[in-house]
């Protein structure tokens, strides 16, 4: 008795004697589903069990043979190739087929071995993937499924031109990803996040970690050089201004407090006080000078011309004498702005109010132009 696959022929062989002059076969679900040829060949496309019938004629008479489930055409196995997988470039997922006692994978490209259930796979782009399951009846299907190989995230980190100057911070910015982290936790605010600020001692190098939305991971290092101060420069008081060592940018201070507009290498001193600089170099760090003191500003004019402020050091109220009747009186702070301005009365006395300047130090100034006199004056 026929035992086929679904799609598979069968050739049947007449046996009948006496010599049969015709032929008529009967076949339940075969393709032909009859035949008048001596030995056709049929195929059955479907499983289950068929009943085959032949009759023929002879010079006895008609004749009829009929063979019940004759035929069996067996269920093609339950092909299963497992289901569809997303994988990161450079790993590896195993497949898994079912349905059958043999198993014979398609393209073979990336698979460890071709020919069993559960192959690793390591594919270097997206593939499907066929299997052919055997049963064992020699029956055959197939199913396939998608290995979906997603790309590394192209992380990338950066600080503008990742250089700063020792005691500086720079901002690090990660893109690429979804999700970071850093590493050493060392000179940096954090382990986590697209952004970080770090404050490295010198040249350091950290790694970012960057995880994207199908769990991909990649990761590059970043390096931050750390660029040394400049020597301290030096101030020299030359006794009508003070000058500052080369540098490729100046900014003067008295007292400690900025000057506004005072950024050439020369300074001329507008109020006694201690003078500073802080020079920038070609790298854009930064170095401040000693202070150097510097008095020489309007005092000598202003004694000779019997001028007198008093108390000294001020608080409150002060007392200016030895002024020409109508003169102008301003008082300028550290940056030579007019904090306040008088004009004296005809006795050559005036009183000024200072309870509500700022301490430090200030200079008189009494008339203007040329002939102008100042005085130093500090304010508690």
């Amino acid at each position: 008795m026929p035992s086929v696959c679904p799609g598979s022929t069968v050739a049947f062989t007449d046996a009948s004697i006496n010599t049969p002059s015709s032929y008529e076969w009967i076949f339940e679900g075969g393709v032909p589903g009859g035949s008048t040829q001596q030995n056709p060949t049929v195929q059955y496309p479907s499983s289950g069990s068929y009943d085959v019938t032949l009759i023929v004629e002879t010079a006895d008479g008609m004749d009829t043979l009929v063979r019940n489930n004759y035929v069996t055409v067996h269920n093609l196995p339950p092909a299963n190739a497992g289901v569809d997988e997303d994988l990161c470039a450079g790993q590896s997922a195993q497949l898994q087929a079912s349905g059958g006692s043999g198993f014979q994978w398609f393209p073979a490209t990336g698979l460890n071995n071709d020919q069993i259930a559960a192959p690793m796979a390591t594919p270097t782009e997206t593939t499907s993937y066929t299997v052919l399951v055997t049963d064992l009846n020699g029956c055959q299907a197939s199913d396939f499924m998608i290995l979906t190989v997603h790309d590394l995230p192209n992380v990338q980190a950066s600080a503008g031109n990742n250089t700063i100057c020792l005691g500086d911070t720079a901002n690090i910015i990660a893109v690429g990803a979804q999700l970071y982290t850093w590493s050493p936790n060392l000179f940096i605010s954090g382990t986590s996040g697209a952004s970080v600020e770090v404050w490295p001692t010198s040249d350091f190098t950290w790694t970012v970690t960057g995880t994207d939305g199908y769990g991909c991971v990649n990761n590059t290092p970043v390096t931050i050089e750390v660029d040394p101060p400049p020597p301290a420069p030096t101030v020299t008081n030359t006794g009508t201004q003070v000058s500052s060592t080369p540098a490729n940018g100046y900014q003067w201070y008295v007292d400690g407090d900025l000057i506004p507009g005072a950024t050439q290498q020369d300074w001329s001193p507008l109020v006694n006080g201690n003078y500073s600089v802080v020079i920038t170099d070609a790298n854009g760090c930064h170095s401040q000078s000693l202070p150097v003191y510097f008095g020489t500003v309007g005092l000598v004019d202003a004694a000779a011309q019997g001028l007198r402020i008093f108390p000294q050091p001020a608080d409150e109220m002060i007392t200016i004498t030895g002024i020409i009747p109508g003169t102008d009186v301003r008082l300028l702070d550290a940056s030579g702005r007019v904090a306040i301005a008088q004009r004296s009365t005809a006795s050559g006395t005036l009183n000024m109010d200072v309870r509500k300047l700022a301490p430090g130090s200030y200079v008189l100034e009494v008339g203007s132009g040329a002939a102008a006199k100042r005085m130093a004056l500090v304010v508690e």
